[in-house]
């Protein structure tokens, strides 16, 4: 499972335009209870802001876009 400091980490080891894939379920997994929830958006976003990425909900494709900036 994929934890926040995983993620946090690998995001700020990505370059410049890097995209990150997470999934809807990813998302739940980290921020419960995931996408449907504005808490867990939040969240999604603050680690976003802390690592200096933009975040995109993909909702066709069930996931956020988050590339480093």
């Amino acid at each position: 499972m994929l934890t926040e400091a995983a993620l946090k980490s690998y995001l700020l080891d990505m370059p410049s335009g890097h995209i990150f894939d997470l999934t809807y379920v990813q998302l739940a997994g980290m921020f419960p209870p995931g996408a449907t929830s504005a808490d867990s958006r939040a969240k999604l976003d603050a680690l976003a802001v802390a690592c200096n990425c933009t975040v995109i909900n993909n909702k066709a494709e069930s996931r956020f876009e988050l590339t480093r900036r």
